[in-house]
């Protein structure tokens, strides 16, 4: 699959017996829909590529989503807990996280905040 922001291509990686798609190239993350939430619970996240800090260019692009692309737009979600959007697919309920923004989120511990945030947006469908 083509990366939602950048060039690159998607590539399943395991993290722990969650299966996500991330950017070779920008290092974004797909999780389809309630993925991210679990991710955010797991002890450790070594499998996925990190950068250090968010890409500020990348996180004004818009996208579409790798899983539906003809009626999914993603919308930026921004995050009440910092400089953080989470690109949500209204159809599917997939999200993105651009490169560095996982790292920010599980540095912070943000996990109950972005459930509450995540069953938000999911009951707004």
């Amino acid at each position: 699959m083509k990366c939602v922001k950048c060039e690159g291509q998607l590539h399943r990686v395991q993290v722990g017996d969650i299966e996500v798609d991330q950017c070779d190239r920008c290092a974004g993350i797909w999780f389809d829909a309630r993925e991210l939430d679990r991710v955010l619970g797991q002890k450790s996240v070594d499998a996925l590529r990190r950068l250090s800090s968010p890409d500020l260019a990348l996180d004004q692009r818009r996208g579409r989503c790798p899983r539906c692309r003809s009626g999914g737009d993603l919308v930026r979600v921004a995050s009440t807990l910092g400089p953080i959007h989470i690109d949500t697919c209204s159809v599917c309920g997939g999200q993105w996280l651009d490169g560095g923004e996982l790292e920010v989120l599980r540095r912070k511990g943000f996990t109950g905040s972005m459930k509450r945030l995540f069953s938000w947006i999911l009951d707004l469908g």
